[in-house]
């Protein structure tokens, strides 16, 4: 089973229909870094995927298997650390296009387009974490609600709010 990166391109002319094309990812440190500062994670503690792809028609791959990992972000109430196991079954179809690549439009629930005849299967892992984690974590203890307080007298209308305060002459 080849190993692939978050940088790995899959040429669909080497996929063969008849056979099975498996493939392995496991994220380096770097790779895991790189993807906590670009979705603003705290942390990728780990992540790894057993992919397969097949030609499924003509101009037409699959690519199916599971991705799994931790990740750790911010409660989005109170910033509390929130450690999340990640697994997540990935299925997307990717397709040859017919005419120019800048007139396409893809739909969420369709397929995707190859690029240079290759499926970007790093980006593909990428973005799969991406829709895999909780969008907006949340620690059990977070408040359900938040209520304003006094105004902190440092900001920029302070001085005006003090003299809206004062009695009239």
């Amino acid at each position: 089973m080849p190993l692939i990166t978050l940088d790995s391109e899959i040429d669909v002319e080497r996929i063969r229909p008849d056979s099975g094309n498996f493939y392995k990812f496991v994220a380096s440190k770097e790779e895991c870094q790189s993807l906590a500062a670009r979705f603003d994670f705290i942390e990728v503690t780990s992540l790894s995927a057993e992919l397969r792809v097949r030609k499924v028609a003509r101009d037409c791959w699959d690519v199916s298997g599971m991705l799994k990992g931790d990740v750790v972000q911010a409660c989005g109430a109170t910033g509390v650390p929130l450690r999340e196991a990640i697994d997540f079954l990935v299925e997307e179809r990717y397709v040859r296009i017919a005419g120019k690549a800048d007139e396409v439009e893809v739909h969420l629930d369709e397929a995707e387009p190859l690029e240079n005849g290759a499926i970007r299967i790093g980006e593909m892992l990428a973005q799969s974490l991406a829709v895999a984690v909780t969008p907006w974590p949340r620690a059990p203890e977070a408040p359900d609600m938040f209520t304003s307080g006094e105004e902190l007298p440092d900001h920029p209308f302070a001085g005006l709010a003090a003299l809206k305060r004062q009695p009239p002459k």
